[in-house]
């Protein structure tokens, strides 16, 4: 299995780099470290001769930059003693959204894990952030780390939400398996904002549909007359450690979570978002 983690090697960088060791350590994972550089845009055959000295000088000076952080990564793992999981590191040239899509594509990536900063919270996962634009291009799941995320090492809790439909079972199935290597809980939840008398039915319908055992998951129908409240208190109320979503488009995140919910967010930045692209389960 592989996890492809960004880095810009700041300290929110560092931190969602030790909640990655720990996952990856839990996953049997080996964890490639991508760090990408931009340089300015000019038509190589419009470059003058010092122009290209200036871009070899800055290349070389990124390279140094790299090379001298790798080791406060190596350190990381030293000091959590998980020096045991492969890290492998990578640079590259390029934006850091292109950058980040393509290396994970290219290494068949299983998970991308990234690291969101500041007081923003889950408002900056979501967006206009490259962690909410690598969530929406990338083509395998995306666990956006906020700063304070920490492991815990007692009961843990992986919530995903659900509309009864068939790709909704298919992102369950996901979460299932990576709640048993991570020894958590599973609670599969709709949230009625419609208050129908027969939601409940339809969620026992859509169980009998499933092919694999559900006998320890959690399913719930949560009513509520506004969804990002309804999902706000619930994280709040289960002490969730990560909430997994079916993802679609940009449009999708900007209704569920836009900015006027930014201040209620930023209370739950402990909490670590897993989406999951709908695309991957297309043939």
């Amino acid at each position: 299995m592989k996890i492809v983690f960004p880095t810009d090697f700041s300290e929110s960088a560092n931190k969602a780099f030790a909640y990655a060791l720990k996952i990856a350590d839990n996953l049997g994972a080996e964890i490639i470290t991508v760090h990408a550089y931009e340089l300015p845009r000019v038509s190589p055959r419009h470059m003058p001769n010092t122009l290209a000295d200036i871009y070899d000088s800055i290349q070389l000076e990124k390279f140094e930059d790299y090379r001298d952080e790798v080791p406060a990564l190596r350190k990381i793992a030293d000091d959590l003693n998980l020096s045991r999981v492969r890290v492998s590191n990578v640079m590259q040239e390029g934006s850091p959204i292109s950058t980040i899509v393509r290396v994970a594509k290219n290494e068949k990536a299983d998970l991308i894990i990234m690291g969101t900063k500041g007081a923003t919270g889950l408002r900056e996962i979501f967006l206009g952030s490259v962690t909410g634009e690598v969530m929406e291009k990338a083509t395998c799941p995306v666990l956006g780390v906020p700063e304070k995320a920490v492991i815990e090492n007692g009961s843990k809790i992986i919530t995903v939400t659900t509309d009864f439909k068939e790709e909704d079972t298919l992102a369950l199935n996901q979460v299932i398996n990576l709640a048993s290597k991570l020894g958590a809980e599973v609670h599969c939840i709709h949230f009625d904002i419609l208050g129908s008398e027969t939601i409940l039915h339809r969620l026992n319908s859509w169980k009998e549909t499933l092919d694999f055992d559900v006998g320890n998951i959690h399913f719930e129908v949560i009513s509520t007359a506004n969804l990002e409240q309804g999902m706000i208190k619930y994280i709040e109320d289960k002490k969730v450690s990560i909430t997994a979503m079916l993802t679609h488009k940009r449009g999708f995140f900007e209704e569920l979570f836009n900015y006027s919910l930014a201040k209620k967010m930023s209370y739950h930045l402990e909490t670590p978002v897993l989406a999951i692209p709908a695309g991957i389960f297309k043939k």
